[in-house]
């Protein structure tokens, strides 16, 4: 019998189950998908490789055993997955089988490959050349990201990798199925002719046929940006078409942005960077590179990330989309500014603690939507959300807990700390240097500090606010996270496309295997184009409660509220928005569940509200200010006009009368109108807004943020002109 008495066969065979077995416990991996195919992939390449060296080495027939033993090798943990998600998960085995076929089925030729060059190389050293010609694979996609503006990346070993863990939708794409095939083809023809040359059958010079193999993968890899496997600057910049040049920003932007937001745009570029240059007591040496893709898509098409902005500080590039430069712009570049003080060739924080690396990014950029990062993370810690700060700098905890509860802990500490020891001692922490030697005080004691100070801010009453920002839950947890966002993808595509029933469909049956509130609110959506408001309304009732003490709740309280009224009970739906103010877990849902409530006076005008397109609500909002403003209302009548393409001077007619700040919904409409103009290039009168904002003085600290929008409004007001008399535009 063949393995009766190989035992390199059985090893194998014995590490590749214990290895899954070890995937079976872990997140993620657990499930037949992407990441388990991946690192099966890994493992199978170097097993592979080990196996046809030894019996190269021993002058075994190695061809007939490994066309035998390989197959069985890749075999065994499709088989371990396959049983495991039968027995205990629901998740697509057609899926899994697919990410297999595609990512794992090509290793063990890959591997076989590697192994069979690495002895015709050096019969004598074979493995110590497998470790060699391993390592350099493995150091192309770092030297891609490493030069490229880039996070994703194709690789015979795992195949494809998305680059972040925020964009959880990952299906085997057309692009993955011609890699690999490209794979396939690259690898057997190496297989083919080393087999043709160790067996006699063909004469070639071995240093010639090296360097011909060498050629060839140099030219591939030179040549993967035209196939779309890899993205050069060149390739964004043809793609995006827009260039400029302000005094400190090369700025690469999509041509379809429109005029105004781009010139608002470029005018915040330079007043973060004044702010950040005071803030670090210092600046880049170089000009800073700012990609601004017109949408999610096109990132993650040309970036690889959709959901996530980022910047690459050893590159002193950043990547951000037109619809979030006034959020995250600023957090962006001050991860260029902490390169100055960064460790290594990429100029982050020692050991790549993400921790520290978020933690400056977000104190330099201290404001959480509306909140002052130190007053959400009290919100944080005295309403039961904790993450305990020494836990946090160990390792890659900071990926473990919901990203809003790291990003807060770690930059409010870090803005505890600056405040109270200034920044240089901070920027020599996360150079390296040891804590206690800097602050002469152990880490978890000054994190007890740190407690007391969130508790001495108090806001103690803000439950539904903590839950609101920090009851997500992470990749981590979710049930089967690849397939069900690849189902919600195609689900809200349906649904985009007005295939309504198709909709319903998906999203029942996500909703049947797993409590997902995308799935359910989608499912919502459809029963009421398909005018099922009742089985809509009966199912929202049904589900509602699973998650009440999640971040969604709050959203399906006010979708509740709206189907009440397209069910005609109206007392009920007035309960239910009076409800969601009480909670105010957010502004945001704050002014929502207040303009509903004072539509609900009149129960026809809220039914027409509710049921009408965008057009019809933004009609109806404009005669609902016509005598008496509803501050409330302003942002949802801002939002539709820019959605309406509704031109500057018809909206400002809307509001043409004297702003009277006196509550949260009047100093919050004045900001938001002060910003719309800000958009628009009218800097005195978002100026004047700007300071009416700050009139009304808030406990809960929106001060603090109507400030922050004060002094960018009179900077810019008074810089604007300086800005752009200084920016030159580059035809390409």
């Amino acid at each position: 019998m063949l393995f009766k008495y190989d035992k390199r066969f059985y090893v194998a065979v014995l590490v590749i189950i214990l290895f899954n077995i070890l995937l079976l416990n872990l997140p993620l991996t657990s499930v037949f998908g992407f990441e388990f195919s991946a690192l099966n992939s890994l493992l199978l390449i170097i097993v592979s490789g080990l196996l046809i060296i030894s019996y190269l080495k021993r002058k075994e027939a190695y061809l007939n055993k490994i066309l035998i033993i390989l197959p069985i090798l890749l075999i065994i943990p499709m088989v371990i997955s396959v049983i495991n998600s039968l027995l205990i998960t629901t998740c697509s085995l057609a899926e899994g089988f697919l990410f297999y076929v595609v990512i794992t089925t090509p290793s063990v030729l890959i591997g076989s490959t590697i192994g069979l060059l690495s002895f015709y190389i050096s019969p004598k050293y074979p493995r110590i050349v497998l470790v060699i010609l391993l390592v350099s694979i493995a150091v192309i996609p770092v030297i891609e990201i490493y030069y490229n503006p880039q996070i994703y990346f194709y690789n015979p070993f795992v195949g494809y990798y998305p680059g972040t863990i925020y964009d959880e939708g990952l299906e085997v794409s057309l692009r993955l199925v011609l890699y690999r095939l490209i794979n396939i083809i690259f690898f057997l023809s190496i297989f083919y002719s080393i087999t043709k040359i160790i067996s006699h059958k063909s004469r070639i010079n071995k240093y010639l046929y090296l360097l011909f193999i060498s050629i060839v993968a140099l030219l591939f890899i030179y040549c993967s940006s035209s196939l779309g496997l890899s993205t050069t600057k060149n390739r964004i910049e043809s793609t995006l078409k827009g260039k400029c040049y302000s005094q400190h920003f090369e700025i690469i932007y999509d041509t379809s942005i429109d005029t105004a937001l781009l010139k608002d745009i470029i005018v915040n570029h330079e007043y973060y960077y004044f702010e950040l240059k005071k803030y670090f007591m210092d600046e880049p040496p170089r000009l800073i590179t700012s990609f601004i893709f017109k949408d999610n898509f096109q990132k993650g098409e040309l970036f690889g990330s959709e959901n996530a902005d980022v910047a690459k500080p050893w590159l002193y590039q950043i990547y951000t989309t037109a619809g979030s430069y006034d959020n995250n712009l600023r957090h962006e570049i001050a991860h260029i500014f902490s390169a100055s003080f960064g460790t290594g060739p990429f100029r982050i924080a020692h050991d790549f603690n993400p921790a520290l690396i978020e933690g400056i990014a977000e104190a330099a950029a201290p404001l959480y939507n509306t909140w002052y990062i130190d007053q959400i993370a009290s919100v944080a810690y005295n309403n039961n959300y904790k993450f305990p700060i020494v836990n946090l700098y160990k390792g890659f905890n900071f990926f473990g807990q919901t990203s809003g509860l790291s990003y807060v802990y770690a930059g409010s500490f870090t803005n505890y700390l600056i405040n109270k020891y200034g920044i240089e001692k901070f920027k020599d922490w996360y150079g390296g240097k040891p804590f206690f030697d800097l602050y002469n005080i152990n880490l978890k004691d000054m994190a007890d500090k740190y407690y007391v100070y969130l508790k001495e801010i108090g806001l103690t009453d803000k439950k539904y606010t903590a839950q609101y920002y920090f009851s997500r839950q992470t990749i981590f947890s979710k049930f089967c996270p690849r397939y069900i966002a690849n189902l919600l993808e195609l689900g809200w595509s349906n649904y985009n496309k007005k295939n309504y029933s198709k909709a319903e469909k998906i999203y029942s049956h996500i909703n049947s295997i797993t409590n997902n509130y995308s799935a359910l609110y989608g499912l919502v959506l459809s029963k009421i184009e398909l005018k099922k408001e009742k089985e809509a309304l009966t199912l929202i009732d049904k589900e509602i409660s699973k998650y009440e003490n999640t971040s969604y709740y709050f959203s399906l309280e006010l979708l509740r509220g709206d189907l009440l009224i397209r069910n005609n009970m109206y007392n009920e739906a007035k309960i239910q928005y009076s409800q969601l103010n009480y909670q105010d877990p957010d502004l945001h849902y704050n002014y929502l569940s207040k303009l509903r409530i004072d539509l609900s006076q009149n129960d026809s005008l809220i039914y027409n509200y509710i049921i009408g397109s965008d057009s019809i609500k933004y009609t109806l909002l404009k005669s609902f200010n016509f005598n008496v403003y509803n501050y409330a209302s302003f942002p949802v009548i801002i939002d539709l006009a820019v959605s309406l393409h509704k031109s500057y001077k018809e909206v400002l007619s809307i509001f043409s009368r004297n702003v009277l700040v006196d509550d949260i919904y009047s100093s919050y409409a004045a900001y938001y109108l002060s910003r719309y103009m800000m958009e628009n290039l009218d800097f005195q009168n978002a100026k004047n807004l700007a300071e009416l904002a700050v009139g009304f003085n808030n406990k809960d600290g929106i001060q603090i943020f109507m400030r922050s929008h004060l002094l960018k409004t009179d900077w810019i007001y008074s810089n604007y002109l300086k800005v752009m008399d200084n920016v030159k535009y580059v035809s390409n």
